[in-house]
Parts: structure tokens; C-alpha cells; sequence
């Protein structure tokens, strides 16, 4: 541990020693060491990705000193109690020395405090770009690891040797690697950055420290900002934590600079960290009037405390001047008053303009919806739509409202009084920061300890949420087959609750300390104790304890307030960004004048030209596709799970909007229609089926509102669920969900029911039998071969014997179409839909002597 005021500090904080026994020794090349130790003190806590350690290496050439060094832990491994540094041997200095003469079995010490953290972003930046040089290289690879296999990553890297590039790196499919030769120039790094369009990218920075500063700045030149930039400098050329060296750079082959190759320059896109920025950019500056009009009231709240002050030492000091103290009264009820007065005028007037602008943004967010693709509520659940549409809505109440003036009353009160405390008397002024202080500590301690675990407690209390959902809607079959009541969810839940006492049960003591320096009383009883030994002293008068006694009690709780007010201050400021990420979502192109399509009496023709899809840039989901869907006829999707067969089909009902190529109905862009046309020509029965909170009659007639109850009728017969919906305690009138219940094989009826009164000329059709007991299979069945009558049906199927009869078969693997034909014609040639027929006639085989 380090010495003197820095290792007070540190111990202070909560940073203990941990012995570290040198295990083995293993070169990765000639100048990269891995060193495996034995750490078992370590695993106190969760390590974080990219987390690091605080190596304590003994300088060889002046013995007793010890010098304080970073490095990245690799692999650790809590059942052995294992963990492994790596070391780049390129320059000389302690730890470099210290790691190529060291031999297993010898000792260091070690202290775990401060370390970085990794994240990865929500939503995903675009991609990531990672720079560094080799001594970075263990912190890149812990990000490689936890990054997603569809995001771009650039790696920019500097070599001070030629077998630099053969230490290992953690492979990542998206992952580019760019070397960089070490020159000794610490613009390099940041030169070999390539002109192109960032926008949206993160960047994690780790090179030497004059390096690190030219890449900030030049990531700041292609707009990254300062939120989608992590620069933390690993070591500085010519120093070692504070010792100096007169080692020279280390010469290297080729002076060439490599560079990230550059693209072609595009208009940069808004960056979506400044979502929240851009939602609130029109209220910065009646805001920043706020916070000063804040200002003056908090002054102004505080000033009759200090004429009463005045007053009372005046009295006590037996002044008999009734027309000065009477003034000094009135003078006190008057700022009282003046502060009420401003402060209730000022919280009215951010009400108003909240009033304004939740009216504002809540207008926009439903003029947004019906422009974005119904992709974008697929993908997300309802509970984030919600979160988005109403609760983050509701959150920004308190920003525009309180969160500016409650920070600038949390922080100018405080520091007004501690100022003028100072000015009464310096020295009990400076003794009732100790509190604080301790405060300070125990905080930094708590956070310490606990900000691995936060995470992992989101992750319990999602996981916890979901399960019990999941309970709810299954406990029919739960409580037939789980051992005992709720079983699983019961025990996430004991483990939920393990995980919690272990985190918080540690902190129990330091949070009823946090909690005891915080009180009133704790102040009083320093202000007593100290004011009554300087007044004794003979340092203070008993008259200067007033001001104490009256201000000094709530110190503490009013700069508490403070940590408060800027933790609410984050959850809106994060509610800010995530309504400006809806209001910035990509919405589907719309015609100025819109294509109408022929009225035709059967279905029409649909073409999926050279389509092709990607959910994000570089990674195509749907590649090259070319298939025709002739008038009145069913075309089936086949395909192992992931070859892009959903994707396809919801491109049809323009859930997405293709990346390449076309989709045309009659010769008509689908992008050309407009979203009644289109909807009232394209129709779609998924196996997810959803049924609202209201009638029969009413979901039905989603399509249609204005369908009369004889149509609604007709559609409901043709679907087979008449007679079950005259069995329902009122009929048509029933409201589902609350008076009575329909089964999954009877809610695909009242689906096709609906898509049969719509009466579309196109229909999408997931198989909806996929997952149904056999009498429900027959049912639907029954009502689906009356909707798909006349039309063109483009089908996804899951079960192959349930599409023999298709008119075609499109056989898609990893996003591409291999093969076309009918199914005779795919049987009787080798390929891909033969390897799936023969497959599932094998399933359906041992499914009938089970």
C-alpha cells in the first residue's frame, strides 16, 4: 500500500492489501509476459469488465520504494483462486523489471480500488472503436468478449515490435484489427484515424498519456461526444507512476504509419447520446434563468435566519434600542416574505412551462408512433413502449419543474451557509466539515463495494419480473407439473434474496454510520462539543454559537440533498434520452402523392425483387432474394431456424423497409403506397395473436370499424367461432380479458375472423398451428383454408407436412433463397428441403411410437 497522505487516503476509502503468489511465468512472444497468480483474497467481490488492479512493484534500484502500477486482470478463476496480469516488456521501468526476473513463488502486493468498468450501451452504439498499444491489449480483449457478434468494431493498435502482432487477441466476427508502428510521435495514434462517418459509435481509449490526448481530440474533431468517448491514459513515456527514466524509445522496423482505412465522407447523422440534449435544447435557456432566479430565492430564504441572528446576539448583548431592534424584525419578514413570494411565483411559472412542454412532447409522441414500422414494437416489449410513451413522459415533470431548482438550492444554500459560518468562526466552521467528510468516505466505500453488484441486481429484478409473468400466465400448468407451489419462480426468488443479503448485508454497518454523521443531532452534538471547548478557550464568544446553532444543525442534511437531487436529476435526464430516442427512430418513407393500386377481383401479383435486409449496417439478415408470388396462389417459406424466413415475410407487411432491392404489388412499390392502402391490401395471422381488453365485437372489427354487426357476424362464422362466442355470458358484447377467457386455438379464430372482414388481397400467414393441440389444429385449419381462398398467401412454415399442397416452396438458408419448386420437385432432388423432409418424417416417426 502506498505510503504517506496518497495511502491514508486510499485505505480510508476501502482499498486493502491482497498477497499475490507468483504461480507460473509464460512468454506470449518475446516482449509479452502472462504471469498467473494466486489471489484468493480477490474474489471479495465481482470483477468488472476491463477492471484493473493496483500492482505495488518494488523499484530494484532503490530498495524499500515501491511504485503504484495498473494493470488489466485476466481469466479470473474463483474456484482455483487464480487470477493472470500480462505485461508488455518494451520499456524499461520497476514493473517491467520486476516481471522479467521474476520466478514462481515469489510475492507482491496488490490493492483493488478504482478500477474501470465496461459497459455495454443501451441502445448499442453502431459500433465500437478501441485504441491503444499492447499494454492495452488485456483491457481490449476483456471488452472484445462482452461486445455483440453484430456490431462493427475498429481495433487501431501501436506496435513497438514486429511480434506485437502475435499476441493473442480475443476474436470478435465483426473485429478489424489496424497496427500502428511506435515512432515516438504521440500523433500516431490519432493520424491513423480515418475520415469517415462516426456517428453513433463509441470510442474506448488506452494508449500512453500524450497519445491518449491527440486521439480525444481528434475523435472530438469527427463529433464524437464527450459522453461516447472513454480516454484513460495507461502510462506516460519517460515515467513510472512519478519516477523518471531515461530510457530511449525503442527503435522500431518500419517507420510507416498504418491507418484505419477511410471511407467515402457522408453527412454525419445526430448521435443518439444527444437525444436527450436535442429534446431539451429548447428549454436550456429559461432553465439556466431558473437555476439563477433559484439562486436569489435561496439567498433570499436564508437571509431572515441571519438578521434573526443579529437580532438575537443584539438582545443577549443587552442592546435597549427597541426602534433597531424592531427594524431588524421587520427587516427579517420581509426577506421571509420576499423569498416565499419569488419562490412560489417561480414554481408556478416552471409548472406553466411544464405544462407547455409535456403537451409538446406528448403530441409529438403520438403524431411519432403511427410513422414508425410496426418492426419497431415488435422488437420491444410493451413494457418499454409504456416506459417510452408514458412513464418517461410523466418523468419530466420533475426536470423541467424541480430537478434545476432543487440542485441549485441543494448546492447554494449549503455553501451560503458554510461561507458565512466561516465568516462567524473559522475554526468551528472548519470541525463541523468532519461529519462531511466521514460522509464522504463512507460513501466512496459503499460505492466501492457495491458497483459491480448493480448490475447484477438489475439483471435479479428483471429476471425476478419476467418469471412471475411467466408464473401467472402458466400457473394452470405450474402448479401441475412444478415441484411444489411455484417452484422455479420460487426459487429465483430465495436466490434473489441470497444475492441481496450478500451485497447489502456488508453495508448494513457503514449505512447506519452514513445515516448517524447525517442527523441533526450528530451536528448538534459537534457544535456543542466544539463550541463549548472554544468558548471556554477563550476563542469564541457564547454569542458566535447562534449562528451554530441556528444553521450548523442542518448542514449536513442539506448537502445530502445534494446527492439526491443529482441521482433524480440522472433518472430524468435518462428519461429525457429515451423520449429522444423514440422522437429520433427512423420512420417508414412516405410518397408526397401516394400509389393507388387497381381494384382487382383476386389476389394480386407480388415480387420480391433482389431484396435484401439488415437490422444493422454490414450484417444482412435477407440477401439477394427473387420470388414471385403469383395471383390466388400460397407460397411457402421453408428453412432452418434463422434463415431469415420471418424477416422475409414481415418485409412484406413493411415492418421494416427492404436495405436493397424492391417489393412490389401489382408492379407497385410497396414504399410507394400509402399505410391505408397498403394495410387494407396486406393482411397477416401470426401464432402471437393478440386480443384487446375489449369486445368481441370490437376485435373483431379492428380493421373495420365501421363494419356493421351482420358483417361482423358473417366473419365470425366463416372463422369457425360463432357458436363460441354465442356461448359467452353476452354474446358479441363480451368483454374479453374480463368476463370470460378464449383458448389459444379460439383466439387464431377470432384472428382469422378479423383478417377474413379486412379482406385482404395479400395475406402473411405464420403458420398458426404450429404449437396447437390437434382438435384446435383442425379448427383452424378449417377457418384458414376459407381465408386463404382467392387470395395470394405468402406462408412461413414451421411444420413441412403442413405446406405439401403449396403452389411453391422458397427454401431460404442463412438469408438466401436455395432453392424453388413444389414439393414433389424438392423431394426428388438432392438439396436442402430433402435434408428437412427427411429430418422431420425421422421426428414424426419417433413422435408416433412414443
Amino acid at each position: 500500500m502506498a505510503r504517506g497522505f496518497q495511502g491514508a487516503m486510499l485505505k480510508a476509502l476501502g482499498a486493502g492489501d491482497h498477497v499475490l503468489e507468483v504461480l507460473s511465468v509464460e512468454d506470449l512472444t518475446r516482449h509479452y509476459r502472462r504471469i498467473v497468480f494466486s489471489a484468493p483474497t480477490l474474489f471479495d467481490r465481482p470483477f468488472e469488465t476491463a477492471g484493473y488492479l493496483r500492482l505495488w512493484v518494488p523499484d530494484a534500484a532503490k530498495p524499500g520504494r515501491h511504485h503504484q502500477r495498473g494493470y488489466t486482470i485476466v481469466a479470473p478463476d474463483e474456484a482455483a483462486g487464480t487470477i493472470t496480469l500480462e505485461f508488455a516488456m518494451h520499456a524499461s521501468g520497476p514493473a517491467v523489471t520486476w516481471a522479467a526476473s521474476v520466478e514462481p513463488g515469489e510475492r507482491i502486493t496488490a490493492s483493488r480500488y478504482g478500477s474501470t468498468k465496461f459497459a455495454v450501451g443501451d441502445p448499442v452504439p453502431d459500433g465500437y472503436v478501441l485504441i491503444g498499444d499492447t499494454a492495452a491489449i488485456p483491457a481490449l480483449n476483456s471488452v472484445l468478449a462482452v461486445l455483440p457478434d453484430d456490431v462493427p468494431v475498429e481495433v487501431l493498435l501501436e506496435r513497438s515490435h514486429d511480434d506485437d502482432v502475435d499476441i493473442p487477441m480475443t476474436p470478435h466476427p465483426g473485429m478489424r484489427v489496424t497496427w500502428v508502428p511506435q515512432t515516438g510521435d504521440p500523433a500516431a495514434l490519432a493520424d491513423a484515424l480515418g475520415e469517415r462517418d462516426w456517428s453513433n459509435w463509441y470510442a474506448w481509449v488506452t494508449a500512453e498519456s500524450a497519445a491518449t490526448r491527440r486521439v480525444r481530440g481528434r475523435l472530438k474533431e469527427f463529433g464524437f461526444p464527450r459522453s461516447e468517448i472513454h480516454a484513460q491514459a495507461y502510462w506516460m513515456r519517460g515515467r513510472a507512476m512519478g519516477t523518471k527514466h531515461d530510457a530511449e524509445t525503442p527503435a522500431v522496423p518500419s517507420p510507416r504509419t498504418e491507418a484505419i482505412p477511410a471511407e467515402t465522407p457522408k453527412p454525419r447523422e445526430g448521435w443518439r447520446s444527444r437525444a436527450g440534449s436535442t429534446l431539451l435544447a429548447p428549454l436550456k435557456g429559461r432553465l439556466i434563468l431558473a437555476g439563477a432566479v433559484q439562486a436569489v430565492v435561496s439567498l433570499l430564504q436564508l437571509a431572515p435566519f441571519v438578521v434573526l441572528v443579529e437580532l438575537c446576539r443584539r438582545v443577549l448583548s443587552g442592546d435597549a434600542d427597541e426602534r433597531a431592534l424592531r427594524g431588524l424584525g421587520l427587516l427579517a419578514l420581509v426577506l421571509f416574505l420576499s423569498g416565499t413570494v419569488l419562490a412560489l411565483l417561480l414554481i408556478t411559472a416552471m409548472h406553466v412551462l411544464d405544462a407547455r412542454f409535456g403537451h409538446e412532447v406528448r403530441t409529438a409522441i403520438v403524431a411519432k408512433l403511427p410513422r414508425l414500422p410496426l418492426g419497431w414494437f415488435t422488437e420491444r416489449s410493451s413494457g418499454r413502449v409504456k416506459q417510452a410513451v408514458a412513464d418517461d413522459a410523466a418523468n419530466l415533470h420533475y426536470l423541467v419543474t424541480h430537478a434545476v431548482l432543487d440542485v441549485v438550492a441543494a448546492v447554494v444554500t449549503p455553501l451560503a451557509v458554510l461561507g458565512y459560518l466561516f465568516a462567524v468562526e473559522p475554526l468551528l466552521a472548519t470541525v463541523l466539515l468532519i461529519p462531511l467528510a466521514v460522509f464522504g468516505i463512507l460513501t466512496a466505500r459503499m460505492v466501492s463495494a457495491s458497483s459491480a453488484a448493480i448490475p447484477a441486481a438489475v439483471e435479479w429484478t428483471a429476471r425476478a419480473g419476467s418469471e412471475a409473468i411467466a408464473y401467472l400466465d402458466g400457473l394452470p400448468v405450474v402448479r401441475a407439473y412444478d415441484l411444489g407451489p411455484g417452484g422455479r419462480l420460487r426459487a429465483t426468488l430465495e436466490k434473489h434474496a441470497a444475492f441481496l443479503e450478500g451485497w447489502q448485508r456488508p453495508l448494513l454497518g457503514r449505512r447506519t454510520a452514513t445515516d448517524l454523521v447525517t442527523r441533526p443531532s450528530t451536528s448538534l452534538l459537534v457544535i456543542a462539543a466544539a463550541g463549548t471547548g472554544l468558548v471556554i478557550a477563550g476563542v469564541m464568544s457564547p454569542v458566535d454559537l447562534l449562528p451554530f446553532l441556528l444553521l450548523g444543525v442542518t448542514f449536513s442534511t442539506q448537502l445530502l440533498a445534494i446527492g439526491y437531487g443529482l441521482g433524480s436529476l440522472r433518472e430524468a435526464v435518462a428519461a429525457a434520452r429515451r423520449i429522444g430516442l423514440v422522437l429520433t427512430e427512423p420512420e417508414l418513407a412516405a410518397e408526397d402523392t401516394p400509389g393507388v393500386l387497381p381494384a382487382v377481383g383476386g389476389g394480386r401479383s407480388v415480387r420480391f425483387a433482389s431484396v435484401s435486409f439488415a437490422y444493422k449496417p454490414g450484417h444482412p439478415v435477407v440477401s439477394d432474394v427473387d420470388i414471385e408470388l403469383r395471383p390466388g396462389t400460397v407460397t411457402a417459406l421453408v428453412g432452418p431456424s434463422g434463415a431469415g424466413k420471418s424477416t422475409l415475410a414481415a418485409l412484406l407487411a413493411r415492418f421494416h423497409d427492404v436495405t436493397a432491392g424492391a417489393i412490389t404489388i401489382d408492379g407497385t412499390d410497396l414504399r410507394a403506397l400509402s399505410t391505408e392502402e397498403l394495410y387494407a391490401t396486406v393482411g397477416f395471422v401470426f401464432q402471437q395473436v393478440s386480443v384487446l381488453d375489449a369486445s368481441v365485437r370490437d376485435n373483431i372489427a379492428l380493421a373495420r370499424p365501421g363494419a356493421t354487426d351482420a358483417e361482423i357476424e358473417a366473419a365470425a362464422r366463416a372463422a369457425l367461432i360463432h357458436e363460441r362466442v354465442e356461448r359467452l355470458p353476452d354474446g358479441y358484447d363480451t368483454v374479453l380479458g374480463r368476463a370470460a377467457r378464449l383458448s389459444g386455438g379460439e383466439e387464431q379464430r377470432l384472428q382469422i375472423a378479423r383478417a377474413i372482414l379486412a379482406d385482404p388481397k395479400v395475406l402473411v400467414l405464420d403458420e398458426a398451428t404450429a404449437f396447437a393441440d390437434p382438435e384446435s389444429e383442425f379448427q383452424v385449419q378449417r377457418a384458414l383454408s376459407r381465408l386463404i381462398a382467392g387470395r395470394t398467401v405468402l406462408v412461413i412454415a414451421h411444420r413441412l407436412h403442413t405446406v405439401t399442397d403449396a403452389d411453391a416452396i422458397a427454401v431460404l438458408d442463412g438469408g438466401r433463397l436455395v432453392q424453388y419448386g413444389t414439393h414433389p420437385e424438392l423431394v426428388a432432388r438432392p438439396g436442402l428441403y430433402r435434408e428437412l423432409w427427411t429430418a422431420a418424417g425421422a421426428t414424426r416417426e419417433q413422435e408416433a411410437h412414443a
